[in-house]
């Protein structure tokens, strides 16, 4: 257990500060705002109001006992100053930078160790070279591959005319070669049981070997619903990008170094210009990205992506499905509502983004990297996603799986083991040997426990 204090209390904060706590640490969120406030005192947490980068209001939040300190406020100077004072209290420090001027990367351990920083971050970088990867590496979803390539998550929506629709988990034969780990239902994360009934719109996640991934989506496909569009038949190589926002700009720039041909939409004309300068590989066209006419001269339909990153959700939302009713391949909303993912992927886009929700994993992947190999989140934070390589003295090394999960509720699930070459999808019976890497999905109350047993 550590005592981390969060400088900032906003969405991010937030989420950061309720993960943070369930996982069993002390945590002190500094945070000016009364609103805000009102909200943080709900949780688990010492609140002190005022400024973060007061001296004094450190003091109050016990700076001198802290182990972590995590800027997030929006304002990137206050951010630095805070750290330069917890750094100087012995504090591991961390912050979020938004100006370029001050960071060129999405994470760094080096730009910023002058003011005090130790990993300095930046949201619209991290959400621009995320939604780049998606595009340009060929993967079966839009998550990450675990465990050396050797597992892959799969994700299928419960149909309403499915004959799974209203069934127990435990009553659906799947394939030996797959295995569900999570259930997004509505803004809640489930980490589910045999008797866990499914509801239509629920997002199952399942994990599957690489070698059988694109049978078993489709067979998952076949008994649950509606999968998630995942194959690119072809590489990607034109995308129409509305919105020449921060991260719009960052994205072109990422895919036109790729060499992926680019064309940027925006309505503002000087921001066109600027971007016009800064992007000479990039074709900027001055015009409203929700023009329907404008889209089809532009040639949507020829495109293999359509990115919607304006700085209005509902611009980003309406662009999308157009895109997709005149004829682009793919379409990626960025949307900061993570609760909306599966209605408006339901009606026709193929990936919601949220910038809050992919900061936060990368901030609790830096947190965790002493404890486990690699980790990144779910929902917004709701449920860790880990590999671990089993310890020889460990408590669950030579251990039946069903022996070790006796003893535990049931809020973390193992989906995949990796012995030496082989993959396999775990059962009850199955034996945990040492050096077995193990992909686990757990919520945050139980990483502690996952920590101490594996």
């Amino acid at each position: 257990m550590k005592n981390i204090i969060i400088a900032g209390g906003g969405d991010v904060g937030y989420h950061l500060a309720k993960t943070l706590s369930e996982e069993g640490h002390r945590i002190t969120v500094i945070e000016s705002r009364e609103e805000i406030i009102e909200k943080l005192e709900a949780l688990d947490i010492l609140v002190v109001s005022g400024n973060a980068a007061s001296p004094s209001v450190l003091q109050k939040a016990y700076i001198n006992s802290a182990d972590i300190f995590i800027a997030v406020t929006g304002i990137d100077e206050v951010n630095m100053a805070a750290c330069t004072i917890a750094k100087n209290r012995g504090c591991k420090t961390m912050a979020r930078i938004n100006n370029a001027d001050y960071i060129e990367d999405p994470v760094t351990t080096e730009g910023l160790k002058d003011a005090g920083v130790d990993l300095a971050f930046c949201p619209d970088l991290i959400s621009s070279e995320y939604m780049a990867n998606i595009l340009t590496i060929p993967l079966m979803l839009v998550s990450p591959i675990f465990l050396k390539e050797k597992v892959r998550v799969l994700e299928v929506r419960v149909d309403r005319s499915s004959k799974a629709s209203g069934k127990e988990l435990r009553k659906i034969s799947y394939p030996i070669d797959i295995n569900v780990v999570c259930i997004f239902r509505n803004e809640m994360v489930l980490i589910p049981k045999g008797r866990e009934r499914l509801e239509p719109n629920d997002r199952v996640i399942a994990v599957s070997t690489d070698e059988g991934s694109e049978g078993s989506l489709r067979t998952l496909s076949s008994l649950l619903g509606v999968a998630r569009r995942t194959e690119i038949k072809k590489p990607i190589e034109k995308v129409m990008i509305a919105g020449a926002s921060r991260i719009g700009y960052h994205m072109a720039r990422l895919l036109s170094e790729r060499k992926i041909s680019v064309l940027l939409i925006d309505e503002d004309e000087n921001r066109c210009k600027e971007m016009s300068e800064r992007l000479p590989d990039v074709l900027v066209i001055h015009g409203a990205p929700t023009d329907k006419e404008l889209l089809k001269e532009e040639g949507i339909s020829e495109t293999d992506a359509f990115l919607a990153v304006t700085d209005r959700e509902e611009v980003n939302i309406l662009t999308s499905l157009l895109a997709r009713q005149y004829g682009s391949t793919r379409s990626i909303a960025l949307v900061d509502k993570p609760g909306l993912r599966s209605i408006l992927e339901e009606v026709g886009i193929d990936l919601v983004v949220s910038p809050r929700s992919v900061t936060l994993s990368t901030i609790l992947r830096y947190l965790h990297q002493d404890d486990f190999e690699s980790i990144g989140s779910l929902g917004q934070g709701d449920v860790q996603v880990i590999e671990i390589k089993v310890r020889e003295r460990s408590k669950a090394a030579n251990r039946r799986l069903d022996s070790i999960m006796r003893f535990k509720k049931r809020e973390m699930i193992v989906g995949a083991i990796v012995r030496g070459d082989n993959v396999m999808i775990p059962h009850g019976d199955t034996f945990i040997h040492p050096k077995d890497r193990l992909l686990i999905f757990t919520k945050s109350v139980s990483l502690k426990w996952v920590k101490d047993y594996f």
